[in-house]
């Protein structure tokens, strides 16, 4: 039992390491995604480029992507896709799949079921806080991956809509100055780094390999899910298509940003006395109520103490 306890024990360190090495080769890893796409191009594969490779390329990736197209068969449908949007949310980190988001979510709950069972059996501890224990560690296990991407999503949103209304302005100059749409975006990439300028850049590839318009400027709205760029580049294409000033189209949407820009600043500032409550009544109060009331305590206590 002890030799079983130690191998999973190692496994699970083992794994915790790996993962902790993903999250901070980040940058790292997306460059490396970048390389081997180019190398896929190639219609034959070197063996010495292949052992050139990292260990956690050759050996690990294709490990996890195995376990996970094996599990993943047996997530429902509504979930792979519900997931895969997540991923796409959050910018593809690490050149993750559903399947290796999968296999993740599977290995760290299997490690941290483990590791919950050293915790019980070294602080022997048992019945049912045993059990909760056991079931809530492996729940935030299987969970944490999916709850670290969902954030990733929503924080990587929340910068393209920071950056949509100076973006809406920014190609308004730029196309009322004489530039093409296209130039405008380019000088977007250029005075406007981020993810925003991450996915027009993108898009404009597409386009220089020969897609339409269209279909580049549709997948940044899908690979976005920003409601207010959806809008904005359904604009463009249906003043595209009905051969209307474009220069208008942007006025109106730089328009209508700044404007829902301020209602939400308004929406957030009416929020602030609400969310300013729990503060004031567990943080603030209990010690103005020491400073204002501790001296008149002190004094009934000695007054009572000399009455006695």
């Amino acid at each position: 039992m002890t030799v079983i306890l130690t191998v999973l024990t190692f496994i699970a360190i083992t794994f915790l390491v790996i993962s902790t090495g993903f999250i901070l080769t980040y940058r790292k890893n997306q460059v490396k995604g970048r390389l081997t796409v180019i190398r896929s191009m190639h219609d034959e594969v070197d063996a010495e480029d292949m052992l050139r490779l990292p260990f956690v390329e050759r050996v690990i990736i294709p490990i996890l992507s195995g376990l996970g197209h094996r599990l993943g068969k047996l997530a429902p449908g509504e979930f792979r896709l519900r997931m895969e949007k997540r991923i796409l949310y959050a910018g593809t980190p690490w050149n993750i799949s559903f399947q290796g988001l999968f296999a993740i979510q599977f290995l760290l709950g299997a490690a941290f079921f483990v590791l919950s069972i050293l915790i019980l059996r070294l602080f022997l501890v048992g019945g049912i806080r045993a059990i909760i224990f056991v079931a809530l560690l492996t729940f935030i296990g299987i969970f944490l991956p999916s709850g670290i991407i969902n954030s990733m999503g929503e924080t990587r949103q929340k910068k393209i809509r920071r950056a949509l209304p100076d973006m809406l302005d920014l190609l308004l100059v730029s196309v009322e100055a004489g530039l093409g749409f296209d130039m405008a975006l380019k000088k977007v990439i250029q005075k406007m780094p981020g993810p925003l300028s991450v996915e027009i850049k993108r898009a404009l590839d597409e386009i220089r390999m020969g897609g339409t318009r269209e279909s580049a400027l549709r997948g940044i709205a899908r690979r976005t899910g920003v409601n207010e760029l959806s809008s904005f580049i359904s604009s463009v294409i249906q003043s595209e298509q009905l051969g209307s000033n474009i220069a208008g189209t942007l006025r109106v949407q730089s328009d209508y940003m700044r404007q829902r820009r301020r209602q939400q600043a308004e929406e957030r500032a009416m929020k602030a006395p609400v969310k300013l409550i729990f503060p004031l009544i567990f943080f603030i109060f209990p010690s103005l109520f020491v400073v204002i009331l501790g001296p008149a305590v002190i004094r009934i206590f000695q007054m009572f103490a000399t009455m006695l």
